[in-house]
């Protein structure tokens, strides 16, 4: 739970919010194909007319089809989300257009709440609450949320209740239904092969079940919350017993949106300044915290947000902040994870041809195209992104990672080679957090930011490297590696040096019984440094057996600092062990009796 210190002051008053509207009958929406077909055929007259008109306006098209996805709702926002991640296809408008797109639901009366709420848990709703909001907080097409008071063991618990939208499964099925259709005709035309839509598909269905079935947020959001617990952030609890299918209950936050926020600074800059500095707020202190947690959810957790928009941040006082709405999340493959981190290494030290080889690995088929010269036009690309980068006045938008990937994606469409999505997802989720940082950061910099992410990335790795449970997992191994190169490499050697091995292998047996008899004084020796490092880091462990005869002796040697000791442990252990590796070698039977 938030403590009382961190909870902000409002930056928006409650009798200033829009209410959510609420409409008592509900129309089943349901878009039959052809209407469908007919308004993007009148979309696209209306950019060929003002094209023949001279009066194209490439801001207008984007938001007309913006526009498009919002009338059909339900699931048309979801595809029309995934193609704002085709930056390589449509131009920037588009794309900006698209990835902003929310559809501003109308609400459902509380008598449908009720039923689905009371239905999910079992029990009238004045059991599990001892208050409950009939007004809603927020509507989406997924879903409303309410707030309410939860009563568990005697606790009285501040809570938000999320309950599906009635008729949803039917409606989202349809929606899919018809963009399945639209695809497939795509396929078979052989139109858009370069989009490899069937990825796209396969996206949109293991979005359809986790949209439908609330589970799937809970247990993102449980997952979430452990790790980012070590980034120290913040993450609302969730209440598995009150969760289920269409129901989700989980802790109120109480803070301020950051899209209240960035609302507040677009039409009163003075009146956001004074919010934060009356709340301790360091937009640049949150901004570089936002960015680097997401950097370190992608490349150490592999477990992001995919949905980081303005919508989803809450800030608090003293610069933290809290990440909700888990429900989409997303993880990489371990080989495209490691190949995009050393993308972005590549991208910070400036090294930009070596970064165009990994924009090429992402690509999933590369076509029979002059790879070479595509390899050269894509690190110049990014090598202008990296110039115009440090200008002054430059917006946001051209300085940011996503600039980077505008320009090398031009040369991707040029030469046909095909992106990969689960690539393009990370890219999103990235752009998505521009949303807010563009007015936490004015002044990004790519580079020093990847930078700093990378130093404390290396401190990270070495701290956890040296903690007992990662010395033991190296050990074993290593162990491992040592037992794979008995069991495989060693017959086959065997093999072929057999028909030379005419006589026994005295050299190898006197070096085996010298090996052994260096193992054994190794181990003796281990016993003593052993006691003597428990002896200087936790004598309470061997003050029972502490003899002081060997406490005379032991206060006569050189302190050690604790690092140093682990050093030492570790360097015996692997020597022993190799010690002890070698002699089972030379002693077996292949070498000789």
């Amino acid at each position: 739970m938030i403590k009382k210190k961190y909870i902000p002051t409002p930056i928006i008053e409650k009798k200033d919010r829009k209410k959510v509207k609420i409409v008592e009958n509900l129309e089943e929406r349901r878009l039959s194909t052809t209407y469908v077909i007919w308004r993007f055929i009148v979309y696209f007259l209306g950019i060929q007319y003002r094209k023949f008109t001279g009066k194209s306006d490439v801001q207008k098209t984007a938001t007309q089809l913006r526009e498009v996805f919002e009338e059909f709702g339900g699931f048309w926002v979801k595809a029309g989300q995934l193609l704002a991640l085709r930056s390589d296809l449509f131009p920037d408008e588009v794309c900006d257009e698209l990835i902003k797109l929310q559809y501003e639901a109308i609400g459902f009366p509380f008598d449908i709440a009720r039923s689905t709420i009371e239905s999910e848990l079992g029990k009238p709703i004045e059991k599990i609450f001892e208050f409950f909001d009939e007004q809603p907080l927020a509507a989406a097409s997924i879903g409303q949320i309410h707030r309410a008071v939860l009563r568990k063991k005697k606790k009285l618990i501040p809570v938000v209740v999320k309950v599906q939208r009635p008729g949803l499964a039917e409606s989202f099925k349809r929606d899919l239904d018809v963009i399945k259709l639209f695809v497939n005709v795509l396929i078979t035309l052989n139109i858009g092969s370069y989009l490899r839509l069937d990825e796209a598909i396969a996206e949109l269905e293991k979005t359809f079940r986790e949209e439908l079935d609330f589970r799937y947020e809970a247990t993102n959001a449980r997952r979430m919350k452990k790790t980012l617990k070590e980034h120290k952030i913040y993450a609302p609890k969730i209440y598995d017993k009150y969760s289920k299918r269409r129901v989700l209950v989980m802790e109120f936050i109480d803070g301020v949106l950051m899209a209240d926020y960035i609302k507040t600074y677009q039409r009163d800059r003075a009146k956001a300044r004074r919010w934060a500095d009356e709340n301790d707020v360091d937009p640049k202190k949150v901004g570089e915290g936002l960015y680097l947690s997401l950097l370190r959810q992608i490349y150490e957790d592999n477990l992001y947000h995919g949905d980081l928009h303005p919508g989803n941040i809450i800030l608090l006082r003293k610069s933290k902040f809290v990440l909700i709405d888990l429900g989409s999340t997303g993880s990489l493959e371990k080989e495209l994870r490691t190949t995009y981190l050393k993308y972005n290494n590549a991208l910070s030290q400036g090294d930009f041809t070596k970064a165009a080889d990994y924009v090429i690995r992402f690509a999933v088929d590369v076509p029979k195209v002059n790879v070479s010269k595509a390899r050269v036009e894509i690190a110049q690309a990014t090598q202008s992104w990296a110039d115009r980068s440090g200008l002054k006045g430059l917006s946001y938008k051209e300085k940011s990672l996503g600039g980077a990937t505008a320009e090398f994606s031009q040369v991707l469409v040029k030469y046909g080679i095909p992106s990969n999505w689960s690539f393009l997802k990370v890219s999103r989720s990235l752009l998505t957090l521009d949303g807010s940082l563009q007015y936490l950061l004015p002044d990004f910099n790519y580079f020093n930011i990847s930078k700093k992410y990378n130093k404390e990335s290396e401190r990270r790795a070495l701290i956890q490297s040296l903690r007992p449970e990662s010395i033991m997992a190296s050990m074993n191994k290593f162990s491992e590696t040592v037992g794979e190169y008995n069991d495989l490499i060693v017959p086959q050697l065997r093999q072929r040096t057999l028909p030379f091995e005419l006589t026994v292998n005295r050299s190898a047996m006197t070096l085996a019984v010298i090996l052994r008899s260096l193992s054994s004084v190794l181990l003796i020796g281990g016993f003593g440094t052993l006691y003597v490092f428990l002896y200087q880091q936790y004598f309470e462990i061997i003050q029972p057996i502490n003899i002081e005869v060997v406490d005379e002796v032991v206060r006569q040697l050189p302190y050690i600092p604790y690092l140093e000791w682990i050093g030492v442990l570790i360097a015996g252990g692997l020597t022993f062990r190799v010690l002890l590796a070698c002699v089972n070698i030379l002693e077996r039977k292949e070498f000789g009796n």
